[in-house]
């Protein structure tokens, strides 16, 4: 459904947005070989027509026997075919450039995302709880030396970046897991279990492609993978998700909402899978940064003038769960270098980590406004007039990096991990682990 007339509507405010980003995005390109592929269809259009015409005077000559001019008539018809020939190919090369190029632009930036180059530029909003600054040893090395992590097994069976979860870190997962879809189940969201792949031409209306598939798993069909096009085909253009924010967003894909329907809030619980490609001795030792997690995402599907609303209940969905847990964490703005290209705006919530003495991200909260809706032609019918939804996502808890949260900040001199009050229930009455 993105259309390089959705790009001409909104092109002042999508070139201001990309010089406040400082994104090398090329939307003047997009906006020559737009130009260049409207004057092509201007042109084959009157040569459809005159080769209509000329169609109508070759069949009066035959009809009337006679053969005076039909030569001429004959030759100006083939000319017109090979011009409208022509015009054909170039119109398939301008189209196939135009949709490399039109989904992946990124969204138009909120005025209020805060102005900077890099990550070192995000803003902090608040902060909540206290902080211990206390020398503890690293999750690692906790949770091995415990008997409750194995990540060197794991490393020789799977790869880098890939664990073992040992008896009750693997149920503090589940509860992690459980705490977390009780929790917003109980505020009025939907549970929902999505599927774990998407298709190319889904996964495209979620999510800038031509910068973020890189990080993404591809599905190959083992029936062609021997082949050279078999490697290329891939099975249906299968993804392995990297979050359930993506299949939520597509689940409406092609729908439209009565306008009594929405706001339309879900829950998930997904695996979510990514290369973190780029990100080599980043963060990566132990469980923080891995290829695969479990994730507790919320997702709103809502009316245009309501989406800022629920940008401020997604975030205090999420602040509530880790005051809950007991966490120290900090909200920062992202600034307009670091905020994702799908996203209008993004607030981070950054939860301490002890052992690092520092603040490290945990969940992102994000307004896409209509990004992701006209791409998947998800709208909403208000007596008679349709218009794109709004939508929004953030994640509750990504359970790697909870792990690791609470190993560093629950750590006991006795070498025991005490369990966040809230997750007792969840484990089956036991206070500590290790």
């Amino acid at each position: 459904m993105l259309t390089t007339r959705y790009i001409r509507d909104h092109l002042d405010e999508i070139k201001d947005s990309l010089q406040r980003r400082k994104s090398p995005y090329p939307i003047d390109r997009l906006e020559s070989i737009d130009n260049e592929w409207r004057d092509v269809q201007t042109r084959l259009q009157a040569l459809q027509a005159d080769r209509n015409r000329k169609s109508l005077e070759i069949a009066k000559h035959a009809k009337s026997g006679s053969a005076e001019g039909l030569g001429d008539l004959a030759a100006q018809a083939t000319a017109i075919k090979a011009e409208i020939g022509k015009l054909e190919e170039a119109n398939l090369r301008l189209e196939k450039e135009i949709e490399a190029l039109i989904w992946n632009v990124p969204n138009a930036l909120d005025k209020s995302v805060p102005y900077g180059a890099s990550d070192a530029d995000n803003v902090e909003l608040k902060k909540w709880g206290a902080v211990e600054r206390k020398k503890v040893a690293g999750h690692e090395e906790t949770l091995i030396g415990m008997g409750l992590l194995d990540v060197e097994q794991a490393a020789k069976v799977a790869g880098a970046r890939f664990y073992y979860l040992k008896g009750d870190l693997a149920l503090l997962e589940q509860a992690l897991i459980r705490f977390g879809i009780d929790e917003l189940v109980a505020k009025g969201y939907t549970l929902i279990a999505p599927p774990m792949m998407l298709k190319r031409e889904y996964y495209r209306g979620v999510a800038p492609l031509g910068i973020f598939e890189e990080d993404l798993y591809k599905v190959a069909d083992p029936k062609e993978a021997g082949s050279r096009e078999g490697l290329e085909k891939m099975e249906e253009d299968l993804f392995l998700i990297s979050t359930a924010e993506h299949p939520l967003a597509a689940m409406h894909a092609g729908q439209t909402f009565k306008g009594s329907d929405l706001p339309k809030r879900y829950v998930a619980i997904s695996s979510s899978f990514r290369r973190e490609a780029g990100s080599h001795g980043k963060y990566s030792k132990g469980i923080f940064r891995v290829h695969h997690f479990y994730k507790v995402e919320q997702f709103i599907f809502c009316r245009p003038e309501d989406s800022w609303k629920y940008f401020d209940e997604l975030q205090a969905n999420t602040e509530a769960i880790w005051q809950k847990l007991g966490m120290p964490y900090r909200v920062m703005a992202l600034c307009t270098a670091d905020t994702g290209a799908q996203s209008a705006k993004t607030n981070d919530i950054e939860v301490y980590m002890k052992a690092q003495d520092t603040y490290r991200e945990l969940a992102s909260c994000s307004n896409c406004l209509e990004w992701q809706s006209v791409r998947l032609d998800i709208k909403y019918d208000e007596k008679g007039s349709r218009n794109y939804v709004h939508t929004l996502n953030s994640t509750v808890i990504p359970t790697e990096r909870a792990l690791v949260a609470i190993t560093e900040n629950y750590l006991n001199d006795g070498g025991t991990i005490t369990v966040p009050e809230a997750l007792v229930p969840y484990m089956n009455g036991k206070r500590q682990i290790g």
